[in-house]
């Protein structure tokens, strides 16, 4: 993730192991401008609900996953398939944390869209609202296709931090094949998360003092 100012629609290199639908492809190009291509929107429960449920449906129902084989040692394969299952497995706590969190007011969730199509979200939590905790990340996950957008929906988590007076400060908890990503957006990692002090990184964060926003330098 992260690597320039592009998202690629990616699939499994296993010759013949994807049945993508036509549509789909000419649908989202190779390569799009992320900034000017991707909008994020923060949604309500009944909306992130929909939307995780869109994205989980068209990721099975468009044959994204790899058909696997008895003895089939394929790594690419395997890669894929590991990044499949992570975000439709993400995708879909998304989505049973929506639906549960009607009555709750300290979840915020952003929806990714491409061309009004959705294609990722994330849910924040504002956890106690003491002044030394920092908002969490309880979920970010992408459509298993799409690389380089995430960092827009962290950059929409650390302004909502902003908003809520934790000055952009966020922290997760990440697996481990994300943790050089997050690295690559200043958060470090302590004893119990990952966190980020947006104030502190100016080689990756830039604050707008006028619109009281920050914004990730490398997008």
């Amino acid at each position: 993730m992260f690597r320039s100012k592009s998202f690629n629609i990616d699939q499994p290199l296993a010759s013949g192991s994807l049945t993508r639908a036509q549509s789909f492809s000419e649908k989202w190009p190779s390569s799009v401008n992320v900034r000017a291509s991707i909008v994020i929107k923060e949604v309500n429960p009944q909306e992130a609900l929909a939307a995780m449920r869109e994205i989980r449906e068209e990721m099975m129902s468009n044959g994204w996953g790899c058909s696997s084989h008895a003895g089939n040692d394929d790594s690419e394969q395997k890669k894929w398939n590991s990044r499949f299952a992570k975000a439709h497995s993400i995708l879909g706590s998304i989505r049973i944390n929506a639906r549960q969190a009607v009555p709750r007011e300290n979840s915020s969730f952003f929806v990714a869209y491409f061309r009004g199509t959705p294609i990722g979200g994330l849910q924040l939590s504002s956890s106690d609202n003491t002044p030394t905790d920092f908002p969490k990340v309880n979920y970010l996950a992408t459509h298993c296709g799409i690389r380089d957008c995430g960092v827009l929906l962290i950059e929409q988590a650390v302004n909502k931090s902003q908003q809520l007076g934790k000055n952009g400060n966020l922290k997760l908890q990440a697996v481990i094949d994300a943790v050089p990503a997050y690295v690559k957006m200043g958060f470090v990692t302590t004893e119990s998360y990952m966190e980020l002090r947006p104030i502190e990184k100016n080689d990756e964060w830039k604050y707008d003092g006028i619109t009281n926003t920050y914004r990730y330098k490398f997008i």
